[in-house]
């Protein structure tokens, strides 16, 4: 009798495993074999399961597994059992442009998390809330407040131009750092009405410090959520660093509500139109917080980034450095005159941003959504609800399908007739680029709020440090590679830039 227990007490663990090993085998078969996303090409093993894609997301090299992939299998690939990869300009349109009912943003762990509060913020809403905020929001982005706000994105890029030139003497520096303390100055101080900082200490404040620290926790809190295990997400997060990002979003708070109480502000930043706006049916004050901190790391980081592989690809390239900085020290006799409206129609400027765009896109994953209903078509075929689907960016515009030499630095790409010259590649070799592949400010209605603050941020620091001073990689480092190995986690895991500066004799 003792012994028949035993036996029945090892025979249930050993049938209960037996059995979820039966139960899984016959999911991953379902997967491949049965599922209603089976026709759609793409390797057996990331068809069968999550895990290929959660591995490749967690050693930051989803972009190029992507990319090998859409070579390998076209312009869609199933890369997850129920998510789909797309490369083409057809399919921004349909997944993200305008829509009688919206594929809703994916928030289960394939791309955006959701905020992990009672309270939303203007990226996580759905629809009708993300229209409601968007409303009060778009107050702060508008021509007119652009207008109202250079003098305070003009004093810290001047910041930054006086900071280089103190330190240039120093020997080399380290461009991603100082374009980093830009924009978060410049996104700090409209934002909270106070910068970070940044730039007069020539370092990280402890909250910009929190972002680039916890960017690697990401992909692992994407398959706790996809896995439904979103309460134990703590613990892939070491515990200081937790505590970190709690004290430094409480730091954030703080420095709001002393924007808020500052009512006579004379100046006008993003609080002032947002504030200025926001009625009945506006944003409650956790939004606002929300909201707040999400375009400031938007609204810095992205634009940190597009100016450090902008300097890299345009230094590499002689032959377009040297147009380019011609075009900038000839439209301009004097630094003053370097202003957003001035830099506006700089015709080769305009070219060889929309490049650095389409080769080092500054956000280069996906943010997917979920097809609604029972399903629809995209380009073409088929798709079930519940679908996610969604298109990678540095897939897409590094993919041979849509450009003619999709890794080389290639401006002329996007130039207009009358700036073509001998040594340009001939305009008829673009012919069959997809233009519409490069989103870099994603698309439709939910397309990026800081789209022309942006634009303005970008053109006046490139003029300015290109009318002050002549620029050369550094030959002491790994600049010859800089972008070649990359790790993406949402965001680039950026190496050093660094950069020889000397300033212009006139």
């Amino acid at each position: 009798m003792f012994a028949k227990s035993i036996s029945s007490l090892v025979f249930w663990p050993v049938g209960l495993v037996g059995l979820l090993l039966f139960v899984l085998v016959l999911r991953l078969a379902y997967n491949v074999s049965l599922h209603p996303l089976r026709k759609f090409p793409g390797p057996k093993s990331w068809a069968a399961s999550r895990i290929p894609w959660i591995w490749s997301n967690t050693h930051g090299r989803l972009h190029r597994d992507l990319l090998a992939l859409h070579k390998k299998y076209g312009s869609v690939v199933r890369i997850a059992p129920n998510e789909l990869s797309y490369t083409t300009g057809s399919s921004w349109r349909t997944i993200h442009g305008h829509r009688p009912v919206e594929m809703s943003k994916d928030l289960r762990g394939a791309g955006l998390l959701p905020t992990f509060k009672n309270t939303d913020s203007i990226v996580t809403a759905p629809r009708q809330d993300h229209a409601r905020m968007r409303r009060t929001v778009a107050h702060a982005f508008s021509d007119k407040a652009l207008r109202e706000q250079e003098d305070i994105v003009q004093g810290y890029i001047d910041q930054l131009i006086s900071r280089l030139t103190d330190k240039h003497t120093e020997g080399p520096q380290d461009l991603v750092r100082w374009y980093n303390y830009t924009t978060f100055d410049i996104m700090g101080d409209l934002s909270f009405g106070e910068p970070f900082g940044c730039l007069q200490e020539g370092q990280y404040h402890e909250w910009v410090s929190m972002i680039f620290n916890g960017v690697k926790l990401y992909p692992w809190i994407q398959a706790a959520v996809y896995y439904g295990l979103t309460p134990l997400r703590a613990l892939f997060a070491p515990k200081k660093l937790m505590e970190a990002k709690e004290q430094a979003d409480r730091n954030a708070y703080s420095k709001l509500d002393r924007r808020l109480a500052r009512k006579d502000l004379e100046r006008k930043d993003f609080m002032t139109y947002i504030l200025r706006h926001n009625d009945d049916r506006g944003m409650s004050m956790p939004e606002i917080q929300e909201t707040a901190v999400v375009l400031i790391i938007a609204g810095s980081e992205t634009t940190a980034t597009f100016l450090s592989g902008f300097t890299y690809h345009t230094l590499r390239n002689s032959i377009v450095y040297r147009r380019l900085v011609r075009e900038i020290r000839t439209r301009f006799a004097r630094y003053e005159d370097i202003s957003i409206l001035a830099t506006q129609d700089i015709k080769y400027l305009n070219a060889v941003i929309e490049e650095a765009f389409r080769i080092y896109p500054p956000s280069p994953s996906a943010f997917p959504r979920v097809v609604p209903g029972q399903g629809e078509k995209i380009d073409g075929q088929w798709v079930a609800g519940n679908t996610t689907v969604g298109i990678n960016q540095w897939a897409a515009n590094h993919d041979p399908k849509n450009f003619y030499r999709p890794d080389d630095f290639l401006p002329e790409r996007w130039m207009p007739a009358d700036l073509y010259d001998s040594h340009d590649v001939p305009a008829e070799m673009f012919a069959h680029d997809d233009r519409g592949v490069v989103q870099p400010f994603s698309f439709g209605p939910r397309a990026c709020l800081g789209k022309n603050i942006a634009y303005a941020e970008m053109r006046v620091i490139i003029c300015k440090l290109l009318w002050s001073f002549d620029l050369e990689l550094a030959a002491n480092s790994n600049n010859d590679h800089w972008a070649d190995g990359q790790e993406t986690y949402i965001l680039w895991e950026k190496a050093a830039l660094w950069v020889n500066l000397r300033p212009v004799q006139r």
